[in-house]
C-alpha cells in the first residue's frame, strides 16, 4: 500500500493526501480528562486489558510519535474483518502512518468478530458497551479525548462501525465501512443522532455482494439500501450526486445534517482496497471530525 507522507508540526494534526497538507489545531492540555494515570506512555503500541460487564477484554492503542501527558488527543478506532486480531487489523489498516497527533486504537472481537454478523457471539449491547469502554480507559490511560472519535472497519468490522453510528451515535463523530458487511439488526431501528458516513464497497465483491445477498445463512443488506438508511438517519431532503474519478465512482446525497458518502470501486474485490487507498480515503473523509 503507498501510505500518504506524513510530516509532523509541534501543535497541530497534519496529513497529506495527494500533496495536499491538512492541519487541524490540537486541543489545550486544559480539556484533558486524564486522571493521573499510571503505566507505559512511551509512542508506539500497547496493549491494554480491560474487564466489560464482567468479562476481559483487550485492544491494542497506538500513541503518535510526539505523544505527551497531558495533551487530549482525538481517536481513531479500527475495527478488522472475521477472524482478525487487533494486531493484524493493524497491518492493513495502517492509520498511524496516515495521521500524526492522534491516538489510534485497534479493538479485539470476541473470538475475531463484531456483533451483528450471524457468527458473532456478542451482542450489538455488549459490543457497544465495549466500545465505549475503551474509549474511557484510553481516556483516563492515555489522554484521549473521547468528545473527538471517529471509527473505520472492515467487513464484518465496517458493519460494526456502521452500527455505531446507527445504535450509538454519541460514540463517533464519524464513520467509514470498506467491504462493509450489513447483517441485520447491524443498521436497522437507529436511534437518532446524525453521523457523517462513508461507505466504501467494490462491485466485484463476492464476499459480501454490493446488491445484498445470504451469507452464514443470514440476510445482509445491499450497499444502496445502507445510504439509503443512513441519508434518512442524517436527514438528507437533496437529490443524491453522482460523480466518477479513475476507478471511484462517488455518490453524496445533499441537503443533510451529515454527510452520506459512498465511494463504490470499479472492479473492486473483498478487500481493503489499495487502488485507491482506503486508509488515505477513509483518513480523508474522517479528518474534518478529530
Amino acid at each position: 500500500m503507498n501510505n500518504p507522507q506524513v510530516k509532523q508540526a509541534l501543535g497541530v494534526l497534519t496529513l497529506i493526501i495527494a500533496g495536499i497538507l491538512v492541519a487541524v489545531p490540537m486541543a489545550e492540555a486544559g480539556s484533558s480528562i486524564r486522571n493521573g494515570a499510571v503505566g507505559d506512555k512511551a509512542p508506539g503500541k500497547h496493549t491494554r486489558r480491560i474487564v466489560v460487564d464482567g468479562t476481559s477484554r483487550s485492544y491494542d492503542v497506538v500513541l503518535p510519535s510526539n505523544y505527551s501527558e497531558g495533551v487530549a488527543y482525538p481517536v481513531i478506532l479500527g475495527f478488522g474483518g472475521w477472524q482478525h486480531t487487533a494486531s493484524q487489523t493493524r497491518d492493513y489498516q495502517k492509520f498511524e502512518t496516515a495521521i500524526d497527533n492522534t491516538i489510534v486504537i485497534y479493538a479485539q472481537g470476541v473470538d475475531n468478530a463484531w456483533a451483528g454478523a450471524p457468527y458473532a457471539r456478542t451482542s450489538l449491547n455488549e459490543d457497544i458497551a465495549y466500545t465505549r469502554a475503551i474509549i474511557d480507559d484510553a481516556a483516563t490511560q492515555y489522554g484521549a479525548d473521547p468528545n473527538r472519535v471517529v471509527a473505520a472497519g472492515l467487513s464484518n468490522g465496517g458493519g460494526f462501525a456502521a452500527a455505531l453510528a446507527c445504535h450509538a451515535p454519541d460514540t463517533v463523530k464519524a464513520v467509514a465501512s470498506v467491504a462493509g458487511a450489513f447483517y441485520n439488526p447491524t443498521v436497522t431501528g437507529c436511534t437518532s443522532g446524525a453521523v457523517p458516513t462513508l461507505i466504501m464497497h467494490g462491485t466485484n465483491d463476492n464476499v459480501v455482494g454490493y446488491n445484498g445477498g445470504i451469507r452464514h445463512g443470514a440476510f445482509y443488506e445491499s450497499v444502496d439500501s445502507v445510504m439509503r438508511t443512513m441519508a434518512s438517519k442524517n436527514k438528507c431532503s437533496g437529490a443524491t450526486t453522482r460523480s466518477r474519478s479513475g476507478n471511484v465512482t462517488t455518490f453524496e446525497a445533499q441537503g443533510c445534517d451529515a454527510a452520506t458518502r459512498v465511494e463504490r470501486i470499479e472492479g473492486g474485490i473483498h478487500t481493503w482496497f489499495t487502488d485507491p487507498s482506503a486508509t488515505a480515503h477513509t483518513v480523508r473523509f474522517l479528518l474534518p471530525y478529530l
